[in-house]
């Protein structure tokens, strides 16, 4: 009876896993600048069906991290290791498969943006013009050319799956970590 119990716990646990791995985790995060505001991510398991879990906000106080032992890294053998320029391709390609691999249900961004100096400010409006004309969704950034400042609001509605994110990162290990080329 007590094995017949444990080997169902176990096929539930597995099922669970599974559904983890291949059913869409939906996220949905908003941003304020107004500190009255609260900025959240929340997070829903299994496409969307079970209620959301808040996993971050900001009204909640930060609790003080204890700062780690400092020691001087050891230096560890490792095999396979590339050339610095492949490391930075590869790193390039693993974000573009991370990127293709998350999928934006909506995006809206109100924000009024300023570095304090008129030239970088310009080439930093400059720099979102992509993602500012190129995105779906509501995007709205403003210049502000005589102060430095972020104010505004955002609000993002991902989603992905954790199995589409695990196959990046492997092919990244294998190329990069894997056996010399």
């Amino acid at each position: 009876m007590v094995q017949q119990l444990l080997l169902w716990l176990g096929v539930a646990l597995l099922v669970l896993i599974t559904l983890i791995l291949v059913t869409p985790i939906h996220i949905t995060a908003s941003w304020q600048s107004d500190p009255a505001k609260p900025s959240t991510v929340l997070l829903r398991l299994f496409g969307g069906g079970f209620p959301a879990v808040k996993v971050y906000d900001s009204r909640k106080p930060v609790t003080a991290r204890k700062k780690a032992d400092r020691k001087t890294p050891k230096h560890r053998k490792t095999r396979g290791w590339v050339s610095h320029g492949d490391m930075l391709v590869e790193g390039i390609a693993l974000v573009q498969r991370l990127l293709g691999a998350v999928h934006i249900d909506d995006l809206r961004l109100d924000a009024e943006i300023g570095l304090g100096d008129p030239g970088e400010t310009g080439q930093l409006y400059g720099q979102l013009c992509p993602l500012i004309y190129t995105t779906r969704g509501h995007v709205s950034v403003r210049p502000n050319f005589d102060m430095a400042c972020l104010q505004g609001a955002a609000l993002a509605r991902l989603h992905f799956t954790v199995l589409g994110l695990i196959w990046p990162f492997v092919r990244f290990g294998w190329r990069v970590f894997g056996p010399v080329r």
